[in-house]
């Protein structure tokens, strides 16, 4: 259930006591420069051979890329170089391909591409729940940690970190980390207004009252600690509130009003005034993450991208290739904002995932069905460019992996969501070990 913003503002003024008892567990012995993370997620099961696993136009034993039924917008794959290797993605990742401002380098050049990810499930359940924790499920059921929860851990927490770990249109989990790491949860994107903005005012002798009643507020548990108290990191929790209401931070967030800043806001992300206010907008869930990591609100959000992707029928033919345009159109719009203070994503780290992927061949009523192999991007996050794994080309088939090459390899593993996240998890100084998988160290740019 998303929160209200009393429960927010509850939750945040109490959330600081328990800070010294639950330390995130981390490795390095000095604090690095603070990391942002994205987590975006096409809902419903994405076609990669529309996308970042795509093939040549042509005859396939047993495989039909389908291609002829779209509209010619989405019929013909490109090349990209991704490091010192190419990799041929769909035509509605073509933003990602564009030169930016200034001839910058388009984000494809940042990208290490995981193929042949074995998602081990096709019901969307089990797979979201994967893709969320990056761990395999227990059924249905969610284990341990979301990922943008283990990601939010690294960092010391400091006054201007309100929000650490945000969740749009998501569930988050949060096992063993301090509650400060708990994923805060609006439905839509646009909701995060409801906790950054007061909606209730109180006359200022009312307001005076209820604030000296609060600073007095006193617990007897305080006197059986030494140094700081519960009660401390309560006020310190309950003045970052306090300035967070006073400075109306929830202006920048605001993308439907008609003030300069919302303007901007809207430019920067290609929205009209009219689609500024669909919540589900692809670009308007990639504003409202912008937000909420250049304000320094936030160090970690997870958000649901786009919808709409589970085309079973000739659904597919009309919905799969603009929806996942729209989606890759609004994460280019994010990457570029994130890139204008972190050109080369060096402490920034997105990954773009969907639960699974669709079947290699059309079904007997004009679509596709649900499929193991799945592909996962990451832009940024430390890694070396380049591509991890290779479906067969015949059949979309998942093949074993040499994890130090990237190359297909019989002799090496299937690879997995987890090595994918014990690999992030490493490249920024946290805990790998809770993913039971090894890193794939030969990745992480620089080594270890």
């Amino acid at each position: 259930m998303a929160l209200r913003r009393r429960t927010f503002l509850q939750s945040l003024v109490g959330a600081g006591a328990f800070a010294a008892v639950a330390p995130a567990v981390r490795l390095l012995a000095e604090e690095p420069v603070e990391r942002r993370f994205v987590s975006l997620y096409f809902n419903g099961g994405w076609d990669i051979l529309l996308g970042p696993d795509a093939r040549r136009p042509g005859t396939y034993a047993g495989l039909r890329t389908g291609y002829e039924l779209l509209d010619e917008a989405y019929r013909r794959p490109m090349e990209v170089r991704l490091g010192d290797q190419t990799a041929l993605w769909g035509a509605a990742m073509s933003a990602l391909t564009a030169t930016g401002p200034g001839d910058a380098a388009p984000h494809s050049s940042l990208c290490t591409l995981f193929k042949s990810v074995n998602m081990n499930t096709v019901a969307h359940p089990a797979g979201r729940a994967y893709m969320n924790t990056f761990r395999s499920p227990s059924g249905v059921v969610p284990r341990g940690s979301s990922f943008g929860t283990v990601m939010a851990t690294g960092g010391n927490l400091h006054e201007g970190l309100v929000l650490p770990n945000v969740s749009l249109g998501m569930p988050s989990f949060n096992e063993g980390y301090a509650p400060d790491y708990t994923g805060v949860r609006t439905s839509t994107a646009p909701d995060i207004l409801d906790l950054l903005q007061p909606r209730e005012s109180l006359d200022d002798a009312t307001e005076s009252l209820l604030r000296a009643a609060q600073d007095a507020a006193e617990s007897c548990v305080g006197r059986a600690y030494e140094g700081r108290r519960p009660a401390d990191d309560m006020r310190a929790s309950r003045d970052r509130v306090r300035r967070l209401l006073s400075e109306n931070v929830g202006r920048l967030f605001d993308i439907r009003a008609d003030t300069a800043e919302a303007r901007e806001l809207r430019g920067r992300y290609g929205l009209s005034a009219t689609a500024a206010r669909n919540p589900r907008d692809p670009r308007v869930v990639a504003a409202i993450t912008g937000q909420l990591l250049a304000t320094g609100l936030s160090r970690s959000v997870s958000a649901q991208i786009q919808t709409g992707m589970d085309t079973h029928n000739t659904n597919w033919q009309t919905t799969q290739g603009p929806r996942l345009r729209a989606g890759f159109e609004a994460i280019a719009h994010l990457l570029w904002d994130l890139r204008r203070d972190d050109p080369n994503l060096e402490r920034t780290t997105v990954v773009v995932h969907s639960e699974f992927a669709r079947t290699p061949k059309i079904n007997g009523t004009g679509g596709r069905d649900h499929w193991f192999a799945n592909a996962v991007l990451v832009f940024g996050g430390g890694l070396r460019r380049g591509v991890v794994g290779a479906t067969r080309e015949d059949n979309l088939g998942l093949q074993k992996t040499n994890l130090a090459t990237g190359a297909a390899d019989e002799g090496g593993e299937m690879l997995k969501p987890e090595h994918i996240a014990a690999t992030l998890a490493l490249s920024h100084g946290l805990d790998p070990s809770i993913f039971r998988t090894d890193p794939l160290t030969e990745w992480i740019e620089g080594g270890v």
